[in-house]
């Protein structure tokens, strides 16, 4: 594995024993404590840098523990999501998913596909049987893209009869902002760029929350998933784990690495975002959640930069005789197009302009 030279101490580092070796085996996700790198112990970054790099350019996802999310709020936010979806059905139809990507996706009602893997991945042709409540960074109705009708950046959709469930989604949210505001300098680093690189773009960075629920599902076809294979569009994605398994991880040998339950840790990959930045240094991996054994509930946390950062190629991340294999663009104008992309619905008319 390759090393990074630490221009404060000009020692090298070397990627982690447990690092290489979980990367070398692909039957496991490689483990990171940040807790001495969020409690400021000189060296952590640096070493965390080292390893991430290392994750990046060849598997693209890991854990993380001693996070410093307290595992009580986790824990209270699934079992606000289990009373989420044992709500009525028809309560649930009056705030179906439309035009803003904001609201509640019954099962089989779309169809999950994505260009930029159709390479890696036969293209999928069949409805994801998952349900999900589908949430942006929460708006008033005075801001000026609620206003604007600004795509996806409406109003979310909060169950009326659910009060706690908006007061500890809101506490998570803020949660797991603030976490992954931490971890973007680890990602500056392992770019051996400065850690503050990157802190013009997050001024009020973007999230999309998926709260999903994963059914066994019966009569299952083939080649239908609970959640088909695609790459997130994020900058970086935080999942907790639980014990339920289904998620599945496509490794570089194009296997499926089946992620295994480690207790308190949080899920950690990037996606197109990040992909597009380090100018495809950094990989967005393919990853699927087949039919579960029991009921499966997931809190996927996507963070985003400021709709007006721009998500080109970095100068520093394009190498002598390389070019840039993305246009830059802004932030929203990469993630409408991803969304269109990614989410096939079954009913056009949900996806009328408000």
């Amino acid at each position: 594995m390759e090393t990074l030279l630490n221009k404060t101490t000009e020692q090298s580092i070397s990627v982690s024993a447990e690092v290489a070796a979980a990367i070398a085996l692909g039957k496991n996700l490689p483990i990171l404590d940040v807790g001495p790198y969020l409690a400021g112990t000189p060296g952590a970054l640096e070493q965390l840098g080292v390893d991430v790099r290392a994750i990046q350019e060849n598997l693209g996802f890991f854990a993380i523990i001693n996070h410093g999310i307290p595992q009580e709020l986790i824990d209270e936010s699934f079992q606000q999501l289990e009373e989420l979806f044992s709500i009525p059905m028809e309560e649930k139809l009056k705030h179906r998913v439309g035009y803003h990507h904001q609201g509640y996706l019954p099962p089989k009602s779309s169809i999950l596909k994505s260009t930029v893997i159709a390479d890696k991945i036969a293209v999928n042709t069949k409805k994801d049987t998952n349900a999900a409540w589908l949430f942006m960074r929460n708006r008033s109705e005075d801001d000026p893209k609620v206003v604007a009708n600004i795509r996806h950046r409406g109003l979310n959709q909060w169950p009326e009869s659910l009060p706690k469930f908006r007061e500890t989604l809101m506490k998570y949210h803020l949660a797991m902002e603030q976490l992954s505001l931490k971890l973007v300098p680890v990602y500056a680093r392992a770019l051996e760029l400065p850690a503050n690189y990157f802190d013009s773009m997050f001024k009020t960075p973007e999230y999309y929350q998926r709260c999903a629920y994963y059914h066994p599902e019966e009569n299952l076809e083939e080649g239908q998933y609970a959640l088909a294979p695609h790459s997130d569009g994020s900058f970086l994605t935080l999942l907790p784990m639980t014990p339920v398994p289904g998620l599945q991880v496509m490794t570089p040998s194009k296997e499926w690495l089946k992620v295994s339950y480690v207790k308190d840790a949080l899920i950690v990959n990037t996606g197109q975002v990040l992909n597009r930045l380090s100018n495809d240094r950094f990989i967005a991996t393919p990853h699927r959640v087949v039919n579960p054994p029991t009921k499966r509930y997931a809190l996927v946390f996507f963070f985003y930069p400021d709709d007006d950062a721009n998500v080109g190629p970095i100068p520093e991340c394009i190498k002598p005789g390389e070019s840039a294999k993305y246009d830059s663009r802004s932030f929203y104008d990469f993630f409408v197009p991803y969304l269109d992309d990614l989410y096939h619905y079954n009913d056009p008319e949900f996806m009328k302009e408000a």
